[in-house]
Formats: structure tokens, C-alpha cells, sequence
């Protein structure tokens, strides 16, 4: 099921965008990051482990992006972290080119050197609720999504997306997040948490063993 609506959007957006239907080392995939559900006290949203240079291991987007099948679209891509929350689509993280661990039933993502992402508040601003964007370009991508407002539209446009995005809004992409960085080291955060728009009800104190623990678990699956 995935992969057939991920090739239906690909060869409708190849027709209206150009989007080249390879990959190379500069293609950037988008990764839209859910916020946390307030309403399950279990919810800690550990993935990813920044610090591990990893994502994937809890299943998320097992369904599209992270499906076992898309493992030699996600090597040599670079990922793009997209925080959605109240101060609208944040970048919160541009990896270096990944290499995919597929599974049985999810892909485990790997790139180094593994670091700390920007804080939610602080990242580049992919898209808000007024279409302001520090990514040229990026509020005409989405302009055509028949959704109501700005982040309803982003969110239509990227939730399920499978394919690397076009060259000119990858670019934007990598530019605005070398264009952070410049700013200082002042801007990561220092937990993951500060990644995100609120806290999860439960904290994870523990990273390095909850990892740990769901690596044994991808492998026994």
C-alpha cells in the first residue's frame, strides 16, 4: 500500500515540478516530526536519537518514508528534520548523507557525526501560519495543496512524502540551515526536549538504554 501511493505522488509531482527521478548525495528527503500527544501518559518521543546519529527504531514512518522497500532511496540522502508546534514548521536538523539498516517491519537511519539539533525555537522557520518561510520559495511549493491555511497545507504536502525534494527548495533547505549554524553552537540544544514545541508527559532519562533497547528489539523482530 505504501509504496504505490508514494510512486502516484511522485509521478504527479515529476509532471508539475521536473523532480528528477534519481537521487544524488545533495538530495534532501523531508521528515515531518509529530508533536507529542499530551493525552498518552507514555508518551516520552525519544526518536530521534540525535545524539546516536540515528532514527527509526520506534517505527515511525514505518509506513512511507522509513518502509524496509525505500532502503536504497534513503542511502546517500540527507534528511531534513521538520518540527511542527505553535510557532509553526521548524528545521530543526539537516543530517549528512544517511546510510538506511533495513529490518523486518521498519528502517533504522544512521548518519554521522551524531549531534544535537537546534531548539524548536530557535530553528529556521520551514513555514508558519502567515506563509513566512527563511526557505525561498517554500510557500509557493505548497500554495496548490487544497487545505485550508499555511500549516494545514505543509502538513497535507509532507506527511506521507516519499520522494527527495526538488533541487531549488533542497537547496533553500541546506542554505538556511548552514546559514544557522553560523550563528553559534548557542542555538542546540541541550536535550532532546528543547527540540521539541512542549515536553512529553514522560521524560526519557535514560537515551542510551532505551536505544539500546529497541536496536535488540528491530534485531529479534
Amino acid at each position: 500500500m505504501q509504496d504505490r501511493s508514494c510512486k502516484r505522488k511522485a509521478r504527479h509531482e515529476s509532471s508539475r515540478h521536473s523532480e528528477s527521478a534519481g537521487h544524488s548525495e545533495s538530495s534532501v528527503l523531508v521528515v515531518l516530526l509529530r508533536q507529542p500527544r499530551m493525552n498518552v501518559p507514555t508518551e516520552m518521543r525519544s526518536d530521534p536519537f540525535w545524539e546516536f546519529g540515528s532514527f527509526g527504531l520506534t517505527g515511525c514512518h514505518q509506513r512511507n518514508l522509513l518502509h524496509p522497500k525505500n532502503a536504497s532511496l534513503l542511502n546517500g540522502s540527507r534528511l531534513a528534520f521538520v518540527q511542527g508546534g505553535k510557532q509553526g514548521f521548524r528545521l530543526v536538523y539537516l543530517t549528512e548523507p544517511v546510510h538506511a539498516d533495513a529490518y523486518s517491519d521498519r528502517t533504522e537511519v544512521l548518519w554521522k557525526p551524531g549531534s544535537m539539533p537546534f531548539r524548536y525555537s530557535d530553528a529556521p522557520i520551514v513555514l508558519d501560519s502567515d506563509g513566512r518561510s527563511d526557505i525561498a520559495g517554500m510557500a509557493e511549493f505548497v500554495s496548490s495543496v487544497k487545505r485550508n491555511g499555511w500549516m494545514g497545507k505543509f502538513a497535507s504536502k509532507f506527511r506521507s512524502r516519499c520522494q527527495p525534494l526538488p533541487e531549488p527548495i533542497a537547496e533553500g533547505f541546506m542554505a538556511a540551515f548552514e546559514a544557522r549554524q553560523r550563528e553559534g553552537a548557542g542555538l542546540r540544544a541541550l536535550t532532546y526536549l528543547e527540540a521539541l514545541p512542549v515536553v512529553p508527559p514522560l521524560v526519557d532519562r535514560n537515551r542510551r538504554q532505551t536505544y539500546r533497547q529497541l536496536k535488540e528489539k528491530a534485531r529479534a523482530s
